[in-house]
């Protein structure tokens, strides 16, 4: 609040001097230029340290590390499947803890999605992957139509995963059984 009060201050005398003083010289024009210069940097760099001490910065770093993760939904029969497979492999040069997966049941317009825990509902997640290596997780559609029955009538599954720093991906879309426009 101060440092916005001073600023509005020194605004406030130069302004006043400039109309009424018409003898201001080059000298001091470029005093007060230089204590504004001055005033402004470091202002920027009290924002720039306080940017860099939160947190924050891991979200501006992150875009130079890439992490490559490719994710594949497999069904096991063409039409009203009874297992999905969820294969995330790690196909990049840098490490990934992944959070856990959502399943998402998709009609024309509503989606209905289901955290996935893990196996046998141990939670394995969240999930370090090394590169070049692959998890492999089974799931039940079945468990997913006991809990609710209208999910049967939903056309595709998709599944949406996102790892500890934000970055998101999707895999491919799943045909569960036959639509109006498929």
């Amino acid at each position: 609040m101060l440092q916005h009060l001073g600023f509005s201050l020194v605004f406030i005398q130069l302004f006043t001097l400039l109309p009424t003083d018409t003898k201001l010289e080059k000298e001091t024009l470029i005093q007060i230029i230089a204590i504004l210069a001055i005033l402004l940097a470091i202002l920027l760099g009290y924002e720039t340290f306080r940017f860099f001490r939160n947190n924050r910065h891991k979200a501006f770093l992150r875009f130079f590390r890439r992490v490559q993760l490719e994710i594949v939904l497999q069904k096991d029969r063409p039409l009203r499947p009874q297992f999905l497979t969820m294969t995330i492999r790690n196909t990049g040069k840098r490490e990934a803890c992944i959070e856990s997966p959502v399943l998402e049941f998709r009609k024309i317009w509503t989606k209905r999605k289901f955290k996935l825990s893990g196996k046998s509902g141990q939670n394995i997640y969240p999930m370090f992957i090394d590169p070049g290596n692959a998890h492999q997780l089974h799931i039940e559609t079945t468990t997913f139509h006991q809990y609710d029955r209208s999910i049967k009538s939903y056309y595709f599954a998709r599944i949406r995963l996102t790892d500890v720093d934000g970055r998101k991906w999707k895999s491919n879309s799943v045909k569960l059984r036959k639509s109006l426009f498929t």
